[in-house]
């Protein structure tokens, strides 16, 4: 059964080198059926695609920061969109296992289903609730379809971004723009370019229209499992999700966030929005964060 009594903690790691992909080791080979013991027909699919996919390495924002360095707008919005708990998420990721989560993913009567080590897992509402905190409701945005907010025009709102016709986008926006494209929605290789998905989210983040952020990241699981050119995502949360269904991670190949996966002015400088002590607002650079 899963554990409900308590939400999942976030710590202060010491650790200082961000986990990065790696391939089972030779032990971890030979436990293989036992990480599929009830879908053994998924270890080929394991082995040949999943395994192969690198994980998005993950980033946390701490809404100490951001107040701490004077953005408190982008706190407010971002508090109003339910987000502190899933964005200050750290901890063990246990590597190995979330690929086998992976391998198993699909999604049934609204919920994703997943099973390791025979355990069978529900990611249902409570779920959700217990580990970050959130609930199905607000807008479902869906690729193309914009509907849902008719006042949202992507030329228009980008260019309201513009510092001015000759800067770049302001340094909120490059955060935000950051936020979504490292920690909500970490897609492929390639963060440096704003799609219109990402503009849509940092749309309703900045005018305060709810996200039904369950389904944004429930789509996004199943299609890093699908697309051949995602990394794995939410690596710290689906490592929470381990522990809540009590899956036995003894022996199991783990890494921890450390300070390189925090949001600082130290990890912004290379990309040119934190400089000489100061925030800058007038680059083009996309680049928002350092890899």
């Amino acid at each position: 059964m899963p554990r409900h009594s308590q939400r999942a903690t976030q710590s202060d790691d010491e650790h200082s080198t961000p986990p990065t992909p790696r391939s089972p080791n030779h032990e971890s080979h030979g436990r293989i059926e036992a990480w599929f013991e009830d879908h053994e027909d998924n270890i080929q699919v394991f082995l040949i695609e999943i395994n192969r996919k690198e994980i998005s390495i993950p980033k946390l924002l701490r809404f100490s920061w951001l107040r701490a360095e004077g953005f408190e707008s982008l706190f407010q919005q971002l508090k109003h969109q339910k987000l502190r708990s899933f964005l200050e998420l750290s901890g063990k990721i246990y590597l190995d296992l979330v690929k086998v989560f992976f391998t198993n993913l699909e999604f049934k009567n609204d919920v994703l289903l997943s099973s390791i080590k025979g355990v069978q897992m529900e990611i249902n509402k409570r779920a959700w609730k217990d580990m970050v905190g959130l609930k199905p409701r607000g807008v479902q945005m869906r690729k193309g379809e914009t509907g849902a907010i008719p006042e949202f025009n992507k030329m228009q709102y980008y260019g309201q971004c513009l510092r001015n016709p000759i800067g770049g986008l302001k340094v909120d926006q490059r955060l935000l723009g950051m936020v979504v494209t490292k920690i909500l929605v970490p897609c492929g290789s390639n963060h440096s370019t704003l799609n219109e998905g990402n503009l849509i989210l940092m749309y309703c983040i900045q005018h305060n229209i709810q996200v039904d952020w369950i389904y944004v990241f429930r789509d996004h699981m199943l299609k890093a499992k699908r697309l051949t050119d995602f990394r794995l995502p939410y690596v710290v949360l689906v490592s929470k999700f381990i522990e809540y269904f009590c899956i036995d991670v003894e022996d199991e190949l783990e890494e921890s966030t450390g300070l390189l996966n925090h949001t600082s002015n130290q990890n912004l400088h290379k990309n040119e929005l934190y400089q000489g002590g100061k925030w800058m607002d007038n680059c083009w650079s996309c680049c928002w964060w350092c890899t």
